[in-house]
């Protein structure tokens, strides 16, 4: 593998902004040009800067996500789920607990989406990626960015039977002052 800093065109120790700022405009520049060596490349590469290989003394110590990502954005979500359930629990860092929650977000499972991202995040604080994702897949699961609550239960929300019935007698008052009648009986 190449230097990871070649790759990104930094200089060696980097600043996490200067490698996130690399890393994000040459993957604009790569992503829709088809180019998937170079994607996979620079995944790799910030990878490794981001899991600390380079701090190592090598880069071979930082798990290898590149090929997992790949899959991952190619919708191949079946082997990227069992490449990252093979790796041992020892090496599950915040990155594996990311990218696990990715899968499963994109399945559709937001519950174990968010406790992945929630994870992640405690394991590496400082990463804004892990917070927004865990922030985006607990409002999807919470039903949007509604939060007030209908009643002073705080376990409820949404509309009750009682909201419905409500709802049904309005609708049949307006029905009567204009000459139709929604339900019979009233």
């Amino acid at each position: 593998m190449r230097n990871p800093y070649e790759v990104l065109g930094i200089p060696q120790g980097a600043s996490p902004e200067q490698v996130n700022a690399a890393y994000k405009e040459l993957m604009r520049k790569y992503q829709g040009s088809g180019n998937a060596f170079a994607v996979n490349e620079l995944n790799e590469a910030y990878d490794t800067i981001v899991m600390g290989g380079s701090a190592a003394g090598g880069y071979s110590s930082a798990p290898d996500y590149s090929d997992i990502r790949a899959k991952i954005n190619s919708g191949r979500l079946d082997d990227a789920q069992i490449l990252l359930d093979g790796m041992p629990d020892g090496v599950r860092d915040a990155q594996w607990y990311y990218l696990k929650g990715t899968i499963q977000q994109k399945r559709g499972w937001l519950e174990e989406a968010a406790k992945n991202f929630a994870t992640a995040s405690n394991l590496d604080p400082s990463n804004n990626t892990y917070k927004m994702a865990y922030n985006k897949v607990n409002n999807a699961r919470n039903g949007g960015y509604r939060t007030e609550r209908r009643s002073s239960d705080s376990r409820k929300s949404g509309c009750s039977g009682c909201d419905m019935c409500t709802g049904l007698l309005c609708a049949d008052c307006c029905c009567e002052c204009f000459g139709g009648d929604l339900i019979p009986c009233c």
